[in-house]
């Protein structure tokens, strides 16, 4: 056997079952914890490893590191799916490799088997053949219009809840954690599901009392606020990081300032903007970043490192546990909802912005209100410079992994941004115990028609009803966050010509990018900003592509 692990910041490991009878060679852990716990790679048996990747929030001793190994070992997946926090990870035996990431785990890691050996990594450039790898022609073109789909055909993402066991001959995986929807009474009113949120969230806040100072990035919106006021209350020394920019339009400061204020909390402001040096063509990434905020990622990245800040907190998930997944008068007629709640409900739709033979055919459960933004191209986004490719779908969003089985853009902060600067994301919105309130929540709830108003994440509003300042949780609508972005594209064509149409332009090469149109886009300001994201991805993509090329082992 021939066992090795590579750098603790990149998780790389491999497992050899070619030659028999071999020691293992030293190894590190892969140490990615709360700042007050040191993990040392613990040796769980005789020839055996275990290595953990992911945030650890809470006493990561050596008698928690063998139970771990026990569980994992024995088979006993029941009581490893009940262990609290994230964990994922891989369990290293003279004969087999398990590789094991739990439901709320948000790590990247990947495996891939090449006759008796098996590789794994959180970072895809650690996996790639000797023989470089070419990615498909649509799956380059989808990134470069901002799809989040995964290239790399020759890797495998272990999955939430899954666990990947590979030996000598066979690879087989196991779901051993799956999602249970919280078990409530019938008719369960809005406010509970807002005050059964709250508690749930507290329980997760109270994981980060005792863990140094940590971050929280404070957005303005309902789910930092939740997750600060959470933070708070359980007693964690926080501070909250708000990103300022110049745009009145993409300004929510006031916001923030107003939530910490009211917390009483320390507030830093991070100026945003970009510099000469985006796009940034000198760095490189393990998948094409698709993230047209990615100066403003790595100005926080530096002053949240600089301030000594290992844990930094955020709403991800918010969206996905409260917001509006579809809705329609089925909704309120037959959602699982306390009777007077259905008649408010019937009388907000009516007073809709929608029309009325339009309400009346959602009566149908397989209609929603949100059917015609795919329909009609409402996600649809401008690729004006790209050359057709035949296949792809208009939706951007089919065919692309659930954001929880790999998250590209998640993956690339991680690996570009926050683990280089020794800083631990941290999810508090997506726990066990949230993820089931929002499986068993009816879709009535996740948006509430009132008074010609749409009003998206009623629990969270609720809940920070009686906590936060109504000018917090009573905003309505949205700010035009990409504006800064859309500026950015029309003031630097020469850059976005040179090295999406250039002659070293790999896009060109591959017949994604038509330089011909491209050159009609930049010198058209109003096709410009109507194409300014896509220009951003695109250029993110051919800034992979080059450096990919030199990376190839």
């Amino acid at each position: 056997m021939d066992f090795d692990a590579a750098d603790a910041d990149i998780g790389l490991a491999h497992l050899s079952f070619a030659s028999r009878g071999t020691p293992p060679a030293p190894h590190r852990a892969v140490r990615r914890l709360a700042p007050n716990a040191s993990l040392r790679p613990v040796e769980t048996g005789p020839g055996e490893h275990l290595l953990l990747s992911g945030p650890v929030t809470r006493p990561a001793t050596d008698g928690w590191q063998r139970r771990i190994a026990d569980l994992v070992r024995e088979g006993r997946h029941a009581e490893l799916a009940r262990l609290p926090g994230e964990l994922c990870g891989a369990l290293v035996t003279p004969h087999k490799v398990t590789l094991f990431r739990n439901l709320v785990s948000t790590e990247g890691l990947l495996y891939r088997k090449d006759g008796p050996v098996v590789r794994w990594s959180t970072d895809p450039a650690d996996l790639l053949h000797r023989e470089r790898e070419e990615f498909s022609r649509q799956a380059i073109w989808r990134c470069c219009r901002g799809d989040e789909v995964f290239i790399y055909h020759g890797l495998t993402p272990v999955r939430p809840g899954e666990l990947v066991v590979a030996d000598r001959k066979t690879l087989s995986t196991v779901r051993f954690d799956a999602l249970a929807p919280l078990d409530l009474p019938r008719r369960t009113p809005l406010a509970q599901y807002a005050e059964l949120a709250y508690e749930m969230l507290l329980r997760e806040a109270r994981a980060y009392v005792g863990a140094g100072r940590v971050g929280v990035m404070v957005s303005g919106g309902l789910d930092s606020a939740a997750v600060l006021c959470a933070l708070v209350e359980a007693g964690a020394d926080v501070v909250a990081y708000h990103h300022v920019v110049d745009d009145p339009l993409a300004d929510e400061s006031a916001y923030a300032r107003t939530i910490c204020d009211h917390l009483s909390v320390p507030l830093e402001m991070v100026k945003a903007g970009y510099d000469s040096d985006f796009p940034p063509r000198e760095r490189s990434f393990s998948h094409p970043f698709l993230n047209v905020g990615f100066p403003w990622l790595e100005q926080l990245a530096e002053r949240v490192s600089g301030d000594g800040i290992r844990l930094l907190v955020w709403g991800r998930d918010g969206d996905l546990r409260f917001g509006p997944l579809r809705y329609g008068l089925h909704d309120a007629l037959a959602g699982d909802i306390p009777f007077r709640e259905r008649a408010a409900l019937c009388a907000g739709l009516i007073s809709s912005r929608w029309e009325l033979p339009r309400i009346v055919r959602t009566a149908s459960r397989s209609r929603s209100l949100f059917d015609d933004v795919r329909t009609d191209g409402g996600l649809a986004r401008a690729t004006d410079f790209l050359e057709p490719v035949p296949g792809v779908p208009d939706d951007p969003f089919a065919d692309v992994p659930a954001e929880d089985d790999y998250s590209v853009k998640d993956a690339c902060a991680h690996l570009t941004s926050w683990r280089p600067r020794g800083i631990m994301m941290c999810n508090p919105l997506g726990s066990r115990d949230l993820r089931g309130l929002a499986a068993r929540m009816p879709d009535a709830y996740r948006m509430i028609p009132y008074q010609g108003q749409v009003i998206t994440k009623p629990v969270l509003r609720l809940l920070l009803s009686t906590r936060l300042p109504a000018s917090v949780w009573r905003r309505y609508g949205r700010l035009w966050m990409s504006s800064a972005h859309k500026h950015r594209a029309l003031a630097d064509t020469g850059v976005f010509h040179e090295l999406l149409g250039g002659p070293d332009s790999r896009l060109v090469r591959m017949g994604v990018v038509n330089p011909e149109r491209l050159a009609e886009v930049l010198t058209d300001p109003h096709r410009r900003r109507r194409n300014a994201e896509t220009l951003v991805h695109a250029a993110m993509t051919e800034i992979f592509l080059r450096h990919y090329e030199g990376r190839t082992p």
